[in-house]
C-alpha cells in the first residue's frame, strides 16, 4: 500500500492484472471488414471492439499514416509547459514532477485518443523511493467497456473491476467519450484502398515484371520439345539457350512503360486523402507540392490549428482529471493544490537574438544580468570593458607638436 495515499490498494491486486495475456495476429482488412467493425463497435448494448481495433492495429502499419499521426503527436510531446497558480505565477519546482517518463507516456496516450478513440490509462506504479508516480499503463481497448465503465478479463465478458467508481476511480482516468472511435475510422477506407494498390501492384509486376516468352519450333519430335520446355524453365536463371533450325524465342510486349502510373498515382491519393483528414492540408508533406509562399504559409496555418486544439484538449484532461487523482495518490503531489496545467507559448530566443537584444537593452540605458547572459549563451563574461584614458601629460606634449606644425596663413587686405 502507498504510504500517505488517501485510497489504499496493493500492487498485487491491480484490476489490469486480470487481462489475460494473448497474442496478435493480423489478418487481411477489407471495405467489407470496416463496415462490420463499426457496426459491431457502435451497438447499443453490448457492442464489442475488438474487430475495429484489429482493423486499426492493421492500417496503422502503414509507414504514411502513422508519420502523419507522429507528426500531430511529437508536436504535442516537444511543446513546453508550466504548472501555474491563481495569479498566474510558474512555479519550476513543480514543473520537475512532471518532467519525467511517465508523463511523456500520458501526453502520448491523450493525444493518440483521438485517432483509436476511447482510451483508459492506469495509475498504479509508484516508485517507493521517492513516492512519484513510476509509469502510466495502457489498458487495451478490447478490454474495456466505457459504457459500465468496466475493466474486464477477456473480451466478450460483461462483469469485470468498475474503474469510473471507488475506491479505483482515483487510479484510473478514460480519455475521450463513450462511443467516441477516433479518426481511424474515417481514414481506414483510404488506408484499405491504399493497402489494394500496392497488394495489386506487386502481383502485377509479378505476373509482367519478367514478360512473358516462348519459343517456336517447326521440329514434332517429342523429345525436343521437352529440351525446348526445360531451356525456357531454366531461361530465369540462365539467360541463354542452343536454337536449331528455324527456332526462335520470341518475349511479349508488356502493357506499356506507363503501366506502373496507374498504381502510383492511386497511391499518391491516397497519402493525399490521409493526409488532408489528419492535418488538414497536405502542403506540408508532400514534396512535389507546389504553390506561392502566401499559400503554403496558410497551409502550415490550418496544420497549426490542429496543433492549438490538440494542445487545448490535452490541457483539459489534465487539468479535469490528472491533477486531482496525482494528489489522492501519493503525498508527493500534494504541493499541487492551488494549481492548473498550462502549457508555456514564450519564444525561446537563439544566442545571436539574445545578445543583439543585450546590446540594444544597454544603449537604451538598461542594465542587464551578466549571469543570466551566461548561462543563456554560454559565453563568461569577466565585467565590463574600461575605456582607455590618455595621460595629461601625453596629452599637453601632444598638442604642442600639433601647434609647432601650424603653418603660417598671410592675411590681404582687399581695397573696398
Amino acid at each position: 500500500m502507498a504510504q500517505g495515499a488517501k485510497v489504499g490498494r496493493t500492487y498485487d491486486n491491480r484490476p489490469s492484472n486480470i487481462i489475460l495475456p494473448k497474442s496478435k495476429t493480423l489478418s487481411v482488412q477489407t471495405i467489407k471488414k470496416w463496415k462490420d467493425a463499426l457496426t459491431l463497435a457502435q451497438l447499443p448494448e453490448n457492442a464489442n471492439r475488438k474487430p475495429y481495433v484489429e482493423l486499426c492495429e492493421s492500417i496503422l502499419l502503414d509507414s504514411h499514416l502513422a508519420s502523419v499521426i507522429e507528426t500531430r503527436v511529437l508536436k504535442i510531446k516537444q511543446s513546453k509547459f508550466k504548472l501555474v497558480d491563481a495569479s498566474g505565477k510558474a512555479n519550476p519546482e513543480i514543473n520537475k514532477l512532471f518532467e519525467q517518463p511517465w508523463f511523456n507516456s500520458f501526453i502520448y496516450h491523450a493525444t493518440m485518443a483521438k485517432f483509436k478513440g476511447t482510451t483508459v490509462v492506469e495509475l498504479w506504479d509508484l516508485n517507493p523511493e521517492t513516492m512519484e508516480l513510476a509509469n502510466v499503463n495502457y489498458i487495451e481497448q478490447e478490454n474495456i467497456i466505457p459504457e459500465k465503465g468496466l475493466i474486464v478479463k477477456e473480451n466478450g465478458d460483461q462483469t469485470g473491476y468498475s474503474y469510473k467508481e471507488d475506491p479505483l476511480k482515483p487510479y484510473y482516468i478514460q480519455i475521450g467519450k463513450n462511443k467516441d472511435l477516433g479518426i481511424l475510422k474515417d481514414v481506414a477506407p483510404d488506408a484499405l484502398t491504399k493497402k489494394f494498390a500496392k497488394a495489386s501492384w506487386s502481383e502485377f509486376v509479378e505476373k509482367y515484371g519478367i514478360p512473358p516468352r516462348w519459343v517456336t519450333t517447326d521440329s514434332y519430335s517429342e523429345s525436343r520439345e521437352n529440351e525446348l520446355a526445360d531451356m525456357m524453365a531454366n531461361m530465369v536463371s540462365n539467360h541463354w539457350a542452343v536454337l536449331k533450325g528455324n527456332e526462335k524465342i520470341e518475349v511479349m510486349n508488356s502493357s506499356g512503360k506507363d503501366s506502373y502510373e496507374i498504381f502510383d498515382k492511386l497511391i499518391d491519393r491516397m497519402n493525399s486523402e490521409i493526409t488532408k483528414r489528419v492535418l488538414g492540408q497536405d502542403g506540408t508533406t508532400d514534396s512535389s507540392a507546389t504553390g506561392t509562399y502566401g499559400s503554403l504559409k496558410v497551409m502550415q496555418g490550418v496544420s497549426d490549428d490542429r496543433h492549438d486544439a490538440d494542445k487545448t484538449d490535452v490541457k483539459d484532461v489534465i487539468n479535469s482529471e490528472l491533477l486531482w487523482r496525482l494528489q489522492l495518490i501519493s503525498p508527493i503531489y500534494g504541493s499541487l493544490k492551488g494549481y492548473t496545467f498550462d502549457w508555456d507559448d514564450s519564444k525561446e530566443m537563439t544566442a545571436a537574438e539574445l545578445v543583439d537584444m543585450v546590446g540594444k537593452l544597454s544603449t537604451a540605458g538598461f542594465e542587464v544580468d551578466t549571469k543570466f547572459i551566461t548561462d543563456k549563451t554560454g559565453i563568461p563574461i569577466v565585467g565590463l570593458k574600461q575605456e582607455q584614458i590618455t595621460p595629461l601629460a601625453t596629452l599637453e606634449t601632444t598638442q604642442k607638436k600639433k601647434s609647432q606644425n601650424l603653418k603660417p596663413v598671410a592675411f590681404y587686405k582687399t581695397k573696398l
